[in-house]
């Protein structure tokens, strides 16, 4: 079993949070769904035996439009996700 989920409860707003599950997370995920659902998650986050779910979220309450999640099924490979973040050096 893999199972990866970076989430920290001591969040501030400048932090982009990655989570990966590949394998088997399924019996793992019920207590993690609102901690994700709060980083941006939508439904259904639950990954079904042997699926694969991946998240790049953020903990602010206005969520940023680059927040975004990928699932997929037992057999269907591994969630990827691609995509750009723009990055501010003001604070």
């Amino acid at each position: 079993m893999r199972l990866c989920i970076s989430v920290h409860f001591i969040l501030n707003h400048r932090k982009i949070v990655l989570v990966a599950v590949q394998d088997e997370g399924s019996r793992h995920m019920s207590p993690a769904v609102n901690a994700l659902k709060r980083l941006g998650a939508v439904d259904p986050v639950m990954v079904d035996f042997r699926g694969s779910y991946a998240l790049v979220g953020n903990p602010m309450t206005a969520k940023p439009p680059w927040i975004t999640q990928e699932k997929r099924l037992s057999g269907q490979g591994p969630s990827e996700i691609n995509i750009n973040i723009p990055l501010s050096s003001s604070a």
